[in-house]
Formats: C-alpha cells, sequence, structure tokens
C-alpha cells in the first residue's frame, strides 16, 4: 500500500515537471513545436507511466506474495507456540504434582520425625529418674555395705591385734637361754608354726586396704615378730609381691591374671614361707604365682 501511495507521489511530480519544462518551451518556441514537443512528451510520459504501472504490479504480486509467505510463517508460528504451551504446560502440571506430592512426603516425614523425637525425650526422661532412683538405692546399698565392710575391717583388726600379742609373746620366749647346749638339730616345728601364722597375718595385711584404722600399727607388729625370729637365727624370706623367676627352690602354683603386663609373673600368695636357720632352708616355701604369658 505504501509503495502505491509513493508510486503516485512520483507521478504527480513528474508531471508537474513535465508541465514547467513545456511551459517554458511555449514561450520560446513556436505554437507547432510547441504542440509536437509536447505530444513527444506525452509519449515519453505514456510509456514511462506505463512501465510504472507495470513496476507497480509486479511490486504489488511480490508484496502479495511475500504477506501470503509471512502469513503461513506467522501461522506456523502461532501453532508452533500453541503446541510448545501445551507441552510446556503439561510438564508444568506435572512437576507441580511431583513437587506437591515431594512437599506431602516431607511434612510427614517432619510430622514423624518430631513424633519420634518426642518419644525419645520422653523415654529419656523416664529413663534419668528411674536411673536416679536406682543410683540413689544403690548408693545406700553401698553405704550399707561399705558400713558393714569397715566393721568387718575392725573385727579383724582387732582379733589380728589378740593373735599377734599372742605370737609376739611366743616369739619373744625364743630368746630365753636353753638350759641344755647338745650338738643335736634343734627343734624347728615351733618356730615353724609361728612362721606360718605370721605368714597369714602378712597376706591377710597385704590384701587389706591400707588406710584402715590398725592397719600400720599391725604391720609394726608383724615386723617385730619377724626380727624377732632373725635375731634367733630364723629368716623368713620376703617373696610377696616380687617376680617369680624360673628355678627358684619353692613349689608354685600358677593363676592367669590378664591385668598384670605381657610376660610377667608375680608372687601374689604365700601359703607357707621359706624358712632359712643359720643360712640353711629348713622349710621351702610353697605359693602363688599371678602370671599373664
Amino acid at each position: 500500500m505504501r509503495s502505491k501511495i509513493h508510486l503516485i507521489i512520483a507521478l504527480f511530480l513528474l508531471q508537474t515537471s513535465v508541465y514547467a519544462q513545456s511551459t517554458d518551451s511555449i514561450r520560446n518556441c513556436s505554437l507547432e513545436q510547441q504542440n509536437k514537443a509536447l505530444q513527444e512528451q506525452l509519449t515519453k510520459l505514456e510509456q514511462r507511466t506505463h512501465e510504472l504501472a507495470t513496476q507497480v504490479e509486479s511490486n504489488s504480486e511480490k508484496v502479495n506474495l511475500l504477506s501470503e509467505t509471512v502469513e503461513k510463517k506467522v501461522g506456523g508460528l502461532h501453532n508452533q507456540m500453541d503446541s510448545i504451551d501445551e507441552r510446556y504446560g503439561v510438564r508444568m502440571t506435572d512437576a507441580e504434582m511431583a513437587v506437591q506430592e515431594t512437599c506431602t512426603r516431607q511434612h510427614k516425614s517432619v510430622v514423624w520425625g518430631i513424633v519420634i523425637a518426642v518419644a525419645i525425650c520422653l523415654l529419656l526422661v523416664a529413663a534419668y529418674f528411674i536411673l536416679r532412683k536406682l543410683i540413689a538405692k544403690k548408693g545406700d546399698d553401698i553405704e550399707l555395705l561399705r558400713a558393714r565392710a569397715d566393721d568387718l575391717n575392725r573385727q579383724m583388726v582387732e582379733k589380728m591385734d589378740k593373735e599377734i600379742g599372742e605370737l609376739k609373746k611366743i616369739s619373744e620366749g625364743l630368746n630365753a637361754p636353753q638350759s641344755n647346749q647338745t650338738t643335736s638339730e634343734p627343734d624347728h616345728s615351733l618356730v615353724k608354726a609361728l612362721a606360718d601364722r605370721i605368714t597369714f597375718m602378712e597376706m591377710t595385711l597385704y590384701r587389706m586396704d591400707s588406710n584402715i584404722k590398725g592397719h600400720k600399727h599391725l604391720t609394726r607388729s608383724v615386723k617385730q615378730m619377724k626380727d624377732n625370729l632373725l635375731a634367733n637365727g630364723y629368716e623368713l624370706v620376703d617373696m610377696l609381691g616380687k617376680d617369680y623367676v624360673e628355678g627358684m627352690k619353692v613349689s608354685p602354683s600358677f593363676n592367669d591374671d590378664d591385668s598384670l603386663e605381657r610376660g610377667k609373673r608375680i608372687i601374689t600368695g604365700i601359703t607357707k614361707p621359706q624358712i632359712n636357720y643359720k643360712g640353711q632352708m629348713i622349710q621351702a616355701a610353697q605359693i602363688t604365682v599371678s602370671q599373664n604369658i
């Protein structure tokens, strides 16, 4: 449409120009010449107008063809857009449904998680109070047992104190001068019996708590009796708590103890002590050895 308007304007301007030229020719020439020139110009103008009309028709056909092509492409684009909208609309619907399902599952998971957490907290609180009561009860039981143990230890210390007093009297009696000096072997039976009792006392004190009242006093009394025997030529060899070595002249019995260092052997019990009289062994030791081999 715009091409047609431009063409009409061009024809109008062209006619105006031709008319102006013709007016000037008429003024300068004769009427015949002017008429002849006008006819020639009109002929040329008609030819030119015909050519322009032909071009206008050709351009109009091209414009129409281009318009049809554009309309077809635009229609195809509209169809494609509709297809895309429909396809992506379906996909968006599926995505929305998936998101909704995911949110629902997560919501349920959160709710169940809160329920489980609350249940665990309640169980922990209940367990705390139950354990607190049990611990309090156990504490009372422990205090009762501790009191009984202290009472037993006190009774044991008192009993041992009396027995050690009697044993000290016996050991002191060994210092009395003998009326008859003979070359025969002296009787060691009393010393052996005394040594066994001293060793039993020593073993009991070894296993007792050293903080018990009277423990230090009894330990000193046992040492005094051993020193008294040593003054009379009898040595009670100290073995308790020492390492056991192969080849020792003892009668050992072995107990496995995983709490000891690997390869260790410790003398933890003495049934009968080793007694030496004037440097000669008159009684071999019977011992218990704890080991981790």
